[in-house]
């Protein structure tokens, strides 16, 4: 462990707040410097809020879905190789190391404020027509009499168009 890790948080450096409202919520988010993610339980909302808010994050996914969601966020920003550990010493490392080096924390800040109008994660129209797709798709399997089934929509799936 290194000396940064064993010195632990200050008290000074935890702040426990009142629940607010959505903008202040995204505003505090903004405060901190880094989101360190419950490998256990990951973020959900509260992830995609603070990516929202141009704050890194720092996720190991595991097996179940609750302990993935987070991973599948940093993805949607088209920014997971910097955001997503595979163990948890990487977990670790990648925190300590991002905490002490902080122009590289504060350019994946940047990187990660000047994607967020673009990035498909907050494309809330790309995800209305992928969801039309999909309803698209599922009506045409009950027709044709097949059983619901497992199947991946992709953005150019003539066979799926979300406009028709």
């Amino acid at each position: 462990m290194s000396d940064a890790a064993a010195q632990g948080v200050q008290p000074d450096q935890i702040i426990f707040t009142d629940v607010a409202m959505k903008n202040e919520h995204i505003r505090r988010s903004s405060l901190a410097d880094l989101f360190l993610d419950t490998p256990l339980c990951n973020a959900h909302t509260t992830g995609t809020d603070i990516l929202w808010a141009g704050l890194p994050m720092v996720t190991l996914p595991l097996e179940k879905m609750a302990t993935r969601v987070a991973g599948s966020l940093c993805l949607a920003t088209g920014m997971g190789e910097e955001m997503i550990v595979s163990s948890l010493k990487e977990y670790e490392d990648r925190a300590v190391s991002l905490a002490l080096n902080r122009p590289k924390l504060q350019a994946l800040t940047n990187k990660l404020k000047a994607v967020r109008m673009t990035c498909p994660l907050f494309d809330t129209a790309r995800w209305v027509r992928n969801l039309d797709r999909a309803y698209f798709k599922m009506w045409n399997l009950h027709c044709s009499g097949q059983r619901p089934q497992h199947f991946k929509i992709s953005e150019n799936d003539l066979e799926c168009p979300y406009d028709k």
